[in-house]
This record gives C-alpha cells, structure tokens and sequence, in this order.
C-alpha cells in the first residue's frame, strides 16, 4: 500500500507516518507547514505544498504510485472557526472537494477521511453514537459534516471507498514527537507548560456547565491508539470496506478541572489557572460511543487512560512524571 497523508507534519499526521512506515507501507508526506513542523515529518517521502493545489496532488499520486489517501489536513479550531467561518469551509470544505477531484482523476478510490466529534454539537446522551443526529454549533463541525455528506456521492460517481472517522480530543505524545508546548492550544500541553513555568497560567473556559464540577468534560484519546486507528481504517477501505462513520475515541469522560488535578499530581506541583467564560461553540460534553470501532475496525484504546497520557507529554517534554518541582506562581 502506498498512502498520502495529507497534513503529515501535523501532531496525528506525524504519529501515524510514523507507525505505517514501520508497519511497512510506502508514505508520501503533503503538508503546507502552515502547522505542521518540517523536522516532525521523519517518515516516507516529503512534499510541501497545498492539498488545493490539484496539480501538485495530482502529480504526487501518479509519481508515487498512491493506492490510498489519508486526509488529515485541515483547521482545527472551533473558536477560531467562529471568526472566521470563510476559512474554514474553505480549508476544510473546498479544499477536500479539490482533492476528491485530483483522486477520482488519477483513479485513486481509497480514503480515509480525519472528521471530528464537533459534528454532533451538543449531545443529549450520555455517549455519542454515530447514529445520533448531529447538530454542529461551530463553523469547523459543520465544515467536517458537509465534507461527511459528500463521500457517499463521490463512491456512486466515481467507485471511492471510504472511512470518516469522527475524532475526539486527541492528546499525548510519542518520543521525539511531541507538540511545541508553546504553540500547542491543546489543554494538555497548556497544563503542563504552567504547571512547569515555562508558560502562562492556564485559561479555563466554562466553569458553570451542567457538569459533575462546572467544567467541560471531554473523551481524551491519545494520539497513538489514533494512529492505530488511522492504521485499520487503511486496511479496512484496502478490503473493499467502504461507507462508515466511526467514532475514535476512548469511550470515558474527563472534565477539564480533572485533567489539571491530573497533570498536577504527576507534575508534582500546582497548575495555575483562571477561570473564563465558555466559548460560544463549546458544548458541555463530548464523550464518544466506540462499539462501531470495535465492531468494524476491531480497535480499542491501548493506551488512552490520563494518566498515560499525561505521563507521554511530561515525557516528551524530557520531564519524569511525579519528579518535584519547587515553581513559585502568581
């Protein structure tokens, strides 16, 4: 299998390049660095440039042979999404559009498309199904839903095979492959760079929901068990699989007032935090129902506790979880 990840030198296009070359499939790297780091695209062939431009897509698929495409470029942020809702449905929308186009023109039917949980907006139940209905409050879930709705078409036109796999909160890192802690927006990283002064007292958004603590609560999934998943979802449009939408995440809620008391307790010092008002677009909860995963894909989280995940990042930061640190803060 040859595969093109599109956004590879990003934090989940780098793990799973990472893992597929090990696993022994050829990898081509697209990426336009406008997020993604150069020096984290270690694996497979690199080519910068932008999934929008077709000819360039189109010329990596012929040159290196491309059986299947791994769509992980994209914006991520639902705040950001808010402000700028032209952004995102063209970075997101449009651009996956063009690169279904430059496929179905080089005859290559296979994908693997990176959606996310902001599909479902605010869930009523306790655990999201892929059968719920879905309701994006944010420009960036409704980016991702109408990319969803457009797979089907492009398999009755064109024979595509797909997967669109629904993320949850990605978290964690693999040695030499950690996030730049002072760029990262993930609340992970963010916890441990105030927790170690090495960055500004962390900003809680929300401190009022309709939760057990007054924060969010999220499923963390580390960023791993995602590239596995990444990994079978190759496999399975490889076997003639195709039409699925498939929650990735761990299965468990943690509200965000926990995830500090849990990068505290290994960092061995407080985390330092003020409280905000809720983002518009931020629901209340998102935890994922993964029996579609385990059913289809037969994938489970390995290594998606928050506590191994907490641990990876002080890693990855060169720290050993639990080590003291003696940090005034104001």
């Amino acid at each position: 299998m040859s595969v093109l990840i599109t956004g590879g030198a990003g934090f989940i296009g780098s793990h799973t390049a990472r893992l597929l070359a090990r696993s022994g499939m050829d990898i081509v790297v697209l990426d336009n660095l406008s997020t993604g780091r150069r020096d984290a695209a270690l694996h497979g062939a690199f080519v910068q440039g932008d999934v929008a431009d077709s000819a360039l897509v189109r010329l990596i698929l012929r040159k290196h042979k491309v059986t299947s495409v791994l769509h992980l470029a994209a914006s991520a942020q639902v705040a950001d999404s808010l402000r700028r809702p032209d952004l995102y449905f063209a970075n997101n929308t449009c651009v996956t559009a063009a690169l279904l186009g430059a496929m179905a023109a080089e005859g290559v039917q296979q994908l693997v498309f990176a959606s996310s949980c902001s599909v479902y907006g605010n869930v009523d139940t306790a655990a999201a199904s892929e059968f719920d209905p879905v309701f994006p409050v944010s420009p960036y879930g409704e980016s991702k839903l109408a990319t969803e709705r457009t797979l089907p078409w492009y398999e009755l036109a064109f024979g595509l095979r797909w997967v669109a796999l629904r993320y949850f909160n990605a978290a964690g890192a693999e040695q030499g492959l950690g996030e730049e802690i002072a760029e990262s927006r993930r609340i992970i990283p963010r916890a441990v760079s105030a927790a170690l002064g090495q960055g500004a007292a962390l900003e809680i958004f929300g401190t009022d929901f309709p939760t057990s603590d007054g924060s969010a609560v999220r499923d963390f999934v580390h960023v791993t068990d995602v590239a596995r998943a990444n990994q079978l979802a190759l496999r399975y449009v490889e076997q003639k699989g195709s039409g699925e939408v498939i929650n990735i995440g761990s299965g468990h809620g943690v509200s965000v007032l926990d995830v500090v008391a849990a990068v505290a307790e290994q960092a061995g010092c407080d985390v330092p935090w003020h409280a905000r008002p809720a983002r518009l677009g931020d629901p209340a909860q998102a935890i994922s129902n993964i029996s579609r995963a385990e059913e289809l894909l037969r994938w489970s989280p390995g290594c998606s506790s928050m506590r191994e995940i907490v641990g990876s990042v002080l890693r990855s930061r060169g720290v050993k979880p639990g080590f003291k640190f003696y940090t005034t803060h104001h």
